[in-house]
């Protein structure tokens, strides 16, 4: 709910900006990550009665920062951080059923887990307890620098097959 109310509110911004006849100067950009490795999880209210987690592929907030940093460079409305999330809104344009059953079963499997888990504010009425830390502990770093390791040996693989099948063919 809170990534809708995001791109509505970038959306209403951009058409108030339109109509004060600011929207060439001034550029409203909406970055809309995936699960991104922060402690976010660990500090939101939950009243689920699970605990709660980040659902995979979790992505490092470098990743998200860097995005930031993009969209700032070259402005653009909407940009979604990681290919999860790109696929997940090119299913909801296409197959927007499809994908609401999914998201539930996968909510359910992924996001919350079986261990119980206590009613909590969390952070929205006093600040999470300790310095604070931009990683949550969901291995963000390690687990895309993984993904990008296996699609390159696939790259290479789906390379070396397609080179061999054409020397054979070739025959």
């Amino acid at each position: 709910m809170s990534k809708h109310a995001v791109r509505a509110l970038g959306a209403s911004l951009r058409q108030e900006l339109r109509i004060r006849g600011e929207a060439g100067r001034i550029h409203v950009c909406t970055v809309l990550p995936a699960s991104i490795d922060t402690p976010l999880f660990q500090h939101a209210a939950n009243y689920t009665g699970r605990k709660v987690v980040a659902m995979p592929p979790v992505y490092s907030a470098e990743r998200v920062a860097h995005a930031i940093v993009d969209v700032v460079r070259v402005p653009r409305r909407e940009v979604v951080v990681g290919p999860m999330g790109r696929a997940i809104a090119l299913q909801s344009r296409t197959t927007p059923g499809l994908l609401e059953r999914a998201a539930a079963r996968q909510v359910d499997r992924a996001h919350l887990a079986e261990e119980p888990a206590p009613a909590t504010h969390g952070n929205l009425h006093v600040p999470a307890p300790g310095a604070g830390s931009v990683d949550g502990g969901w291995g963000g770093r390690r687990k895309t620098a993984f993904r990008r390791l296996a699609l390159a040996a696939t790259v290479v693989g789906v390379g070396v097959a397609v080179g061999a099948g054409r020397r054979v063919a070739s025959r």
